[in-house]
């Protein structure tokens, strides 16, 4: 059953790619339908749960009100830096403001899903790369579903840092560094894939403290110094506030505390956040190990893998809508296997895994299966580095 079972992959498998590399527009019909459908159906009614609160803040920002509510686990969560790049956008209504959102949103994507799939496929023709670029595109439909629905930052956070990984690819330590300094502006998550570049990539490091510090610094360059540090200061209690929080007090939390909730264990704050930084220590050693032994491509793979892991992990209120981060990556390493062995489950069952993280379903399953899936991916990356030639078997590139 086994051999029939590869076999029957290994025919299908041989037809995807000839499908797309055929009609590379395929898959970009597909997400192109869908970001029009979108775009045409912005409503308040369907992106008023997290764009109404960007905007209001950004507002509350330019008249140097406070912007963090220390009352509440929600609100806004991210730094000042966010809030100057939507000054353009808070004199529109907030309808126009989403539209506009959305377009940038969906055309960052879709630049950052070419621009990686052709830094990874470097031997590829254009029509090769455009059509897996499609195929990339399709499979994160539903994972990009929510977040350009609500207009999530989310989605040009993960866009820049695949861009970032990308520019390490070639070689572009200056271009890497900008792409993370405007992704850590929108949404300070990225700084993991910052500071893991910072560490392994020795070149990075000066460019890497210059886009730390430019993001921290931009919001000073626009507003009252002593405005902009007490609300760095109310921010720092905002997330101390976060460290302390249980599952059940946010259903959409889907992390490794939401996994060992299922099971009845609740953990205290402060030993959350020891969980949090022997994570973040197991990451730093897995990037250190594969940055020693892999070729730069697999190493900026890599690192845009690690860093997304650890986020949806061990990130503070991760939710079952943010595993966007993960999925792009994830497929161009399903697209490796693939292409090197149809045959080859690996490939498939991480394409699988990109479509189980990206639907939506009942919290009770998705806040403990999510993580879950992510916590083996982990592990199989643990796997693969305790022997190096176990990634240059699985990665050809």
């Amino acid at each position: 059953m086994s051999e029939a079972f590869s076999n029957r992959l290994e025919r299908i498998g041989s037809i995807i790619p000839i499908l797309f590399e055929r009609m590379p527009w395929l898959g970009w019909v597909f997400w192109i339908a869908f970001c029009v459908n979108s775009l045409l159906r912005n409503d308040p009614r369907r992106f008023g749960a997290t764009f109404d609160v960007y905007m209001a803040t950004a507002r509350h920002f330019w008249a140097h009100e406070p912007i963090y509510d220390l009352n509440t686990i929600g609100g806004y969560l991210y730094w000042p830096s966010f809030l100057v790049l939507l000054r353009p956008l808070i004199a529109l209504d907030d309808t126009t403001a989403a539209l506009i959102g959305m377009a940038v949103s969906a055309a960052l994507l879709s630049l950052a899903a070419y621009v990686l799939v052709r830094s990874t496929f470097a031997a590829r023709t254009t029509q090769q790369v455009i059509g897996a670029t499609g195929a990339l595109l399709l499979c994160n439909i539903p994972s990009a579903w929510f977040n350009l629905k609500y207009v999530q930052g989310q989605s040009m956070m993960t866009a820049c840092m695949m861009l970032a990984a990308a520019a390490m690819m070639r070689g572009r330590w200056r271009g890497a560094s900008f792409w993370l300094f405007l992704s850590m502006a929108i949404k300070p998550l990225s700084i993991v894939m910052l500071l893991l570049s910072a560490a392994v990539r020795p070149r990075m490091r000066l460019w890497c403290a210059c886009a730390l510090l430019a993001v921290l610094a931009l919001p000073y360059l626009v507003a009252d110094a002593a405005y902009v540090t007490s609300q760095y200061q109310a921010w720092a209690q905002k997330m101390s506030k976060l460290t302390a929080v249980k599952p059940i007090e946010w259903e959409m939390q889907a992390d490794f505390a939401s996994m060992l909730a299922a099971v009845h264990i609740t953990l205290p704050p402060l030993v959350s956040v020891v969980v949090r930084a022997l994570g973040a220590l197991g990451t730093l050693a897995l990037a250190w190990r594969i940055a020693a032994t892999q070729p730069p491509r697999v190493v900026a793979l890599a690192l845009l893998i690690l860093s997304a892991c650890f986020i949806t992990l061990f990130g503070p209120r991760n939710e079952t809508i943010s595993f966007l981060v993960l999925n792009p990556a994830l497929t161009v390493l399903a697209f490796i296997l693939i292409e090197q062995d149809t045959a080859d489950r690996r490939g498939w069952i991480l394409l699988a895994a990109v479509i189980v993280l990206g639907v939506e379903g009942p919290y009770a399953v998705f806040t403990v299966l999510k993580p879950a899936i992510v916590c083996l991916i982990f592990g199989w990356l643990v796997w693969l580095t305790v022997q190096p030639a176990r990634w240059r078997d699985a990665i050809r590139v």
